[in-house]
């Protein structure tokens, strides 16, 4: 059970409303008026809890479970306990999902301007948006509708976001436009310089970085996140895509849409990465290469090399994956012949 200091449960719920709200099979009559007060693990459900079976990794805990309905797809369900009860579903991780958010429902912003924040004459604030201690908005800022803004964030002159956006405690954003339905985890910096510097007698000389960060509407960044500012172009995160934490985004790198990037992942600048692309934690990809849409790269993988669309890659240098389990296969073999 979730710890209610931290976390608001809503309900109980019908399981005919849970059951339509995930476009399952129909319901036995008998069961719809049943009332389910929260969501569970298979081994810490209750009879008044719903839960899930998505793996057959988890059987064990199957065997044991006392959850009160358990939403389960047709191909599963043989595995599932007689007498149990169930709600069949085409993708059970996905339903759980939209349950989870209808027990345990995202904050409502409260709205109002905390007396510590300053925000600048010339803001424009829309309705039901708020904004805590600490935060600075500078000149000419434009904060859509219901936003949150958390505390000491602090947001450049000219930055433009969305509607129902939230900025966790101590982002810095400058350069920047925002999509509606933004969601920004602490300590996040965008639209910094990026890295780019030329040598001369003196020493380094930086570029001038005259873009800007574009992040389109449904993007999910984790923490201690950084995403630099164009050089000329600008920088631009793709609708609907998810960054974890400890994620670098280089000046004028081209996101698309619906991308999942996990944690420690560096792209460098320039690059152009399709839409559905998936990165592994601890990935680097190198500048000025194309990332072909739907490509998969596993963990630690070093990109050098442009990567085709629907292709799946690992290893430093990055590489087709069949070849890269053949290589490390071989240098295995290898060893053990010298030992």
């Amino acid at each position: 059970m979730a710890d209610a200091r931290f976390f608001h449960r809503a309900g109980p719920f019908l399981l005919s409303d849970i059951a339509a709200l995930i476009g399952a099979e129909p319901l036995p009559p008998e069961t719809e008026a049943i009332a389910f007060a929260d969501i569970a693990t298979l081994e810490t459900a209750g009879p008044d809890d719903i839960s899930v079976f998505s793996d057959a990794r988890y059987m064990g805990a199957l065997a044991t479970t006392r959850a009160g309905a358990i939403i389960v797809s047709r191909k599963l369900a043989h595995h599932v306990p007689e007498g149990s009860r169930l709600v069949y579903v085409a993708d059970p991780r996905r339903a759980y999902a939209q349950v989870g958010r209808l027990f345990y429902p995202a904050a409502v912003p409260t709205p109002g301007i905390h007396p510590s924040a300053h925000v600048h004459a010339s803001a424009c604030i829309g309705p039901g948006t708020q904004i805590d201690p600490g935060a600075v908005i500078g000149r000419d800022v434009d904060i859509g509708e219901r936003c949150y803004i958390g505390p000491n964030v602090v947001i450049g002159d000219g930055v433009l976001i969305g509607n129902d956006c939230r900025i966790g405690a101590n982002c810095t954003i400058s350069h920047t436009l925002l999509g509606h339905r933004v969601e920004i985890e602490t300590c996040v910096t965008i639209g910094s310089q990026g890295f780019g510097f030329v040598p001369g007698p003196a020493g380094l000389e930086r570029m001038l970085q005259l873009g800007r960060v574009i992040i389109e509407e449904g993007v999910k960044i984790g923490a201690n996140c950084a995403i630099d500012r164009g050089a000329t172009d600008d920088t631009i995160i793709g609708a609907g895509s998810v960054l974890d934490n400890l994620v670098h985004i280089g000046h004028n790198v081209r996101l698309g849409r619906h991308c999942v990037i996990c944690a420690q992942v560096g792209i460098a600048g320039s690059t152009t990465v399709g839409d559905g692309v998936m990165m592994g934690g601890q990935t680097g990809v190198a500048d000025h290469l194309t990332i072909g849409s739907g490509a998969q790269i596993a963990a630690k993988s070093g990109v050098m090399r442009d990567v085709a669309a629907k292709t799946v890659v690992g290893g430093f240098p990055a590489m087709p994956i069949k070849d890269w389990h053949r290589q490390t296969i071989g240098i295995a073999r290898l060893s053990k012949k010298v030992e």
